[in-house]
């Protein structure tokens, strides 16, 4: 095929599939758009999660007729003149192809008005081709329609994902928009339902609507300026730090951004605060002279360049460790006498167990329990895959593994686990844009024992819980449950990566077992259908026969 020169309807489309992934980059582009014209409230309405419509009004500086119709132009901007002012970034857009994309794969009205203008514009587009231009009535600023998006691309709308995540996508993205500019008035309507409505105010009151009373009560203000850089923001505790890192909400300029650098320096500052599994939460505002940031490094401008790092992770190192200077609530130690006995324990007489843990006669022979491994003598009570019998020397039971298994087993079936109520409920609150993914999947998370009702906008009250989940654990897990319902999975698989989650958290959270307990769990493991390997693939008995040992006592070689 001989090289040829492409239509602009095709740059189009190729330029869409580049800065357009779904409806949430759609809003992302038009509401940047609105801040961009300084606007002081913004309007966002959709349907049927984007697909059907989006429509985002504002009151900002509008456009004139000619603007109206370059706004469609590929590479038509009115917030960069020549290649250096790149250098110098002070808007949200600056390439000048949002419009043009959009409007490639789209349906699009775009009505605009300026101040002290008699009349205003309208101009009608379908597939990047302009229908019509006629005048219009509107109060100064912009109102930007798209209807039917993807209607002329149907490879790309067989790829979407589904109304429901496409809705949580733009909840999110508008989640960290108003974060970003408290000055702002937000509201967002989905299907004729109010789902965000912020007034313009201090960051304080942002916080308490987006992100929850709860998180502003604990969270330890920060500001820091040096060296022409100036950090403030809030910082979660070290205590509720999350296994993900879906409570942070980095900005630079204005604009989320995702920064290695920026993150790296944010835990130095924590420090020995935070343990190495776990991830901060916080909302960080930085601002930085603008020709120390690149931002035209990725398509929709989601990771930024910095050219003096080093005095940036100073600063904000600096920052985040004065701020907890002198103000870390002591621990909480459990009150009782200290136990200082070996690890080790060795073969128990019998001991009075709960219901739920019946006594398990002599079947294993135990030599001992040393922290969460069970060690067992050589028997034919196991039947390895790759070791076939008679077994000598003796075998080592992983019990953190055997548990996970046990779990992933159980709750990896469709019917709901048997629950036990509580006799005093449990009240978690979760930002909004966190509390209505849980909302969403109310069934699934009651299918891996937790019975969960919404109270209010983004509180949750639980009333029962499989013996399996622990109240101390509830919150943890509901927020590592999030991060995989907030993930487009079918929802076999769905189940599947719930169940996986709440045998891995369990299991990181169990503390121990008597040896009585280990025998009866090593009984539930054989039970499993898979018990030699735990749900992440790492075995859960190790057979160690005599020559295996004496090797472990070998001189090592010269």
């Amino acid at each position: 095929m001989p090289i040829q020169i492409l239509s602009d309807q095709t740059i189009n489309k190729i330029a869409a599939g580049e800065v357009i992934e779904n409806p949430a980059s759609v809003v992302k582009e038009l509401v940047e758009n609105a801040l961009d014209a300084k606007s002081s409230s913004i309007t966002i309405e959709i349907e049927r999660g984007g697909f059907s419509l989006i429509r985002v009004s504002d009151d900002g500086c509008g456009m004139s007729r000619d603007d109206l119709l370059l706004s469609l132009e590929r590479h038509a901007t009115s917030k960069i003149r020549v290649a250096e002012d790149l250098e110098e970034v002070l808007t949200m857009g600056f390439r000048g192809e949002a419009l043009a994309s959009i409007a490639a794969i789209s349906k699009m009205k775009v009505v605009s008005a300026q101040k002290g203008s008699a009349v205003g514009g309208e101009v009608v587009a379908e597939g990047g081709k302009i229908r019509s231009v006629d005048p219009a009535a509107r109060n100064e600023g912009t109102t930007v329609q798209i209807a039917m998006l993807f209607y002329n691309v149907p490879a790309r709308k067989k790829f979407q994902k589904t109304q429901g995540a496409s809705l949580s996508e733009i909840t999110k993205f508008l989640t960290r928009f108003a974060l970003s500019h408290p000055e702002i008035q937000i509201r967002f309507i989905a299907d004729g339902k109010e789902i965000v409505h912020t007034l313009p105010g201090a960051i304080e009151e942002r916080l308490k609507t987006l992100l929850g009373e709860a998180f502003l009560t604990r969270a330890k203000k920060v500001e820091k300026t040096d060296n022409r850089c100036f950090l403030s923001g809030f910082l979660g505790s070290p205590l509720e730090a999350r296994t993900n890192r879906l409570g942070q909400y980095l900005f630079v300029n204005g604009r989320c951004v995702r920064c290695p650098q920026i993150a790296r320096a944010i835990y130095e500052g924590y420090g020995t605060r935070l343990s190495s599994r776990l991830h901060p939460t916080f909302v960080l505002h930085l601002t930085l002279p603008p020709e120390w940031i690149d931002v035209n490094v990725h398509p929709q401008k989601r990771e930024i360049r910095l050219r003096e790092e080093g005095v940036i992770q100073e600063v904000i190192r600096k920052g985040v460790m004065e701020s907890f200077q002198g103000k870390e609530p002591p621990k909480e130690y459990p009150k009782g006498s200290w136990d200082f006995a070996a690890p080790l324990k060795f073969q128990e007489k019998k001991e009075f167990l709960p219901p739920s843990l019946d006594y398990v006669e002599e079947e294993i022979a135990v030599i001992g329990l040393f922290d969460h491994y069970l060690i067992a003598h050589g028997s034919s009570y196991f039947s390895l895959p790759n070791t076939p019998g008679p077994y000598e020397g003796m075998f080592l039971i992983d019990l953190k593994g055997a548990y996970a298994r046990i779990l992933y087993d159980r709750f990896v079936k469709e019917e709901v686990p048997p629950l036990q109520t509580l006799m005093v409920p449990i009240t978690l609150e979760f930002p909004k844009n966190e509390g209505d993914i849980l909302k969403g999947h109310l069934e699934e998370v009651l299918g891996m024992g937790v019975d969960l009702r919404p109270f209010g906008d983004s509180a949750f009250i639980i009333d029962a819980l499989s013996p399996e989940v622990e109240e101390g654990m509830v919150q943890g897990l509901l927020e590592e449950f999030i991060e995989v319902l907030d993930q487009s999975l079918a929802e076999k698989m769905r189940q599947k990566k719930l169940a996986f989650t709440l045998s891995s958290y369990a299991r990181s959270q169990k503390k121990g077992w008597t040896v009585v307990e280990a025998k009866h769990m090593v009984k539930e493991l054989m039970k499993t259908t898979s018990p030699y390997d735990c749900p992440k693939g790492k075995p859960t008995v190790i057979h160690l026969n005599h020559d295996a040992i004496e090797n472990l006592f070998q001189k090592p070689p010269c």
